[in-house]
């Protein structure tokens, strides 16, 4: 026994003992239906055969025709149909006894096609003596010229039925009939039914006692894995202990499961220990399953005593509730969200997402948060911004001071002048005048840029715009810069100020020819974004170009490197562009060009809008 366990193994065991109990009796029964279809067939088919040859004798016996009977005796075509019935019956009677005779047990007929009665050679019957199935099948071999069986009656007492056509002189002038009682064929396969069944039943019986004891051995052997995989639900560091064949090889493999399982499960705790961000999960009942000591302390709660708990329980109406609400109740998430949670006597910044949680089939099993703690980097964030406000205000200021210093002075020594002198002379009064205009067209810039102004959007036509631009600075400066437009048809309307939007383009347009004095190409295209959120409106240049170092302060007001600009021009532009929701991108190579993008959202937007109001250069 020992051998046969350490040969075969209990699984190959199970398997070959289930095979031959299984398959034996199923082959029994295969066997032995087949072997019963096959007796009753060929015991159906040799008494069919028996009758075709008795049919066959009868037919050669008789001689002539039921006409040629008829007239022999005498017998008026005029007379009646019982009369010749009783005629034909008389005469016939012979012939049918004498094969009868040679076929016991077989009841031999005629049938006449003119009469449409069946002779059996009893004077008693006249008229029509058979049933309508019967008839059915000798119109069937008179029709078809071929002999007809059939089977009928219940099983075990049923006739077996043959008829032949009756040809004389190239005619069909009616059948041959023979019928036999079939109860000795049914009982000859009943007997072989019996002994079949039985055969049948002493398989299954055996298969089925077998199968179960094996069952029974399977099943105590599953009682133990089940019991030490209920250990393990619990306790990881349980081990099932060894046993024989695939029993022990199941047994090592779960336990190195086991294993595996352990070692994962402290990887992941260490990794949900020591992650910065915050994680919850809940379960397709939105209850907690999880929080990881980072969402605890964020958060300000007992993640212990969170687990197990309802997310309407465990956290205060709010923001983040919902967020967790919304996805576990209606399946909506959310992708870096910024909100507000309250804890304690204030309030945390966080940045949230959420995802669903699927199984291997793809069947869901929770929802996962995570989020993270942005309050001290929105706190830096805006210390820094207060910095580079102040920074920019200084910057601001000393452009104004140095913009207004220069005609202060010239008006300054010129007024000192006249003080000297009495009068101020005719020479000095023009400059002083073009001073001051000069101080109010400052004055004016500085207004425009510092003072919000009311901004009008309504659907217009960008590339309306570019090519209204375009001609008027077009017609201003000379023919040796080649301009090359290309506008998208495709371009839907955008909600614009389009006098705002007018100094916005013309100071960009502007600068390009600026920097081609002795000529080149500009480029000026429109387009849509991919994601169909923005229009694009582009302005290249084949001009000097931008040093590195000056890209970031091109839109600093009163930054320029020209001798007579203002440095406000493409500030303004950057203000305005803003004030729609868009931005600028500039890219530049010294000795290439320069290129501008300025990205305009494409959607409604109100009708007034606070804006800053676009100045000149």
């Amino acid at each position: 026994m020992r051998f046969w366990n350490r040969k075969l193994g209990f699984g190959k065991q199970l398997f070959l003992f289930t095979f031959v109990l299984l398959a034996l009796p199923s082959f029994l029964t295969f066997y032995m239906l087949h072997v019963m279809q096959r007796a009753e067939q060929g015991m159906i088919e040799g008494d069919k055969a028996k009758l075709e040859r008795a049919m066959a004798l009868l037919d050669h016996r008789f001689h002539g025709t039921f006409e040629d009977i008829l007239k022999e005796h005498n017998v008026p075509p005029d007379a009646r149909t019982r009369d010749k019935v009783r005629v034909l019956n008389e005469a016939l009677k012979p012939i049918i006894d004498s094969v009868a005779v040679e076929y016991p047990g077989v009841e031999f007929g005629f049938y006449s096609k003119d009469l449409d009665v069946i002779l059996n050679g009893r004077t008693e019957t006249y008229g029509e003596n058979f049933s309508t199935r019967r008839k059915a099948d000798i119109e069937r071999t008179i029709t078809t010229r071929s002999p007809v069986a059939t089977v009928v009656g219940p099983s075990g007492t049923g006739l077996i039925e043959t008829y032949r056509p009756l040809v004389r002189n190239g005619e069909v002038i009616g059948a041959v009939v023979a019928q036999e009682n079939a109860k000795d064929v049914y009982q000859r396969l009943a007997r072989v039914r019996r002994e079949a069944y039985l055969t049948i039943a002493a398989g299954i019986v055996i298969g089925v006692g077998g199968f179960f004891f094996l069952l029974n051995r399977f099943l105590e052997i599953i009682s133990r894995v089940k019991e030490g995989l209920s250990h393990l639900e619990t306790d990881l560091s349980y081990r099932l202990p060894p046993a024989f064949g695939e029993l022990g090889e199941i047994a090592a493999a779960i336990n190195h499961l086991a294993n595996c399982l352990a070692e994962v499960k402290s990887f992941n705790e260490l990794i949900l220990d020591n992650v910065e961000a915050g994680v919850i999960a809940l379960d397709t009942e939105g209850k907690v399953v999880l929080v990881n000591p980072a969402a605890a302390r964020t958060l300000g709660v007992n993640a212990k005593e969170m687990v197990g708990r309802p997310v309407a329980e465990v956290f205060p109406p709010g923001p983040l509730r919902e967020v967790l609400e919304r996805a576990w109740q209606r399946g909506e998430t959310v992708r870096e969200l910024s909100l507000k949670h309250p804890v304690g006597e204030g309030e945390r910044d966080l940045i949230v997402g959420t995802n669903f949680l699927s199984g291997p089939q793809g069947n869901p099993v929770g929802v996962l948060l995570t989020f993270r703690d942005v309050t001290e980097r929105r706190r830096l964030e805006e210390r820094v911004q207060r910095q580079e406000r102040l920074a920019a205000l200084g910057k601001f200021v000393a452009g104004v001071a140095h913009e207004i210093r220069n005609p202060l002075t010239t008006i300054s020594g010129y007024i000192q002048m006249w003080q000297r002198y009495g009068k101020p002379t005719p020479h000095s009064l023009p400059l002083v005048a073009q001073e001051v205009r000069r101080l109010n067209a400052i004055v004016d810039k500085l207004l425009f840029f510092a003072r919000p102004a009311e901004m009008k959007l309504k659907p217009h036509d960008l590339n309306q715009l570019v090519v209204q631009v375009l001609q008027f600075i077009g017609h201003a400066q000379d023919n040796k810069v080649k301009v090359e437009i290309s506008l998208s048809p495709e371009l839907p309307k955008v909600f614009l100020d389009p006098e705002q939007m007018r100094q916005v383009l013309m100071n960009i347009i502007y600068n390009s020819y600026q920097a081609m004095p002795n000529g080149g190409l500009l480029s000026v295209s429109t387009e849509l974004t991919s994601d169909g959120k923005y229009a694009v409106v582009t302005v290249s240049d084949t001009g000097c170009g931008i040093p590195p170092e000056n890209l970031p302060r091109i839109f600093d007001p009163f930054f320029t490197t020209k001798a007579r600009g203002s440095g406000l021009g493409l500030a303004l532009a950057h203000e305005v562009v803003t004030a729609h929701g868009g931005h600028i991108e500039v890219e530049s190579k010294v000795g290439v060009g320069t290129t501008m993008r300025v990205y305009l959202p494409v959607g409604e937007k109100e009708v007034l809008v606070d804006g800053p109001a676009a100045g000149g250069r």
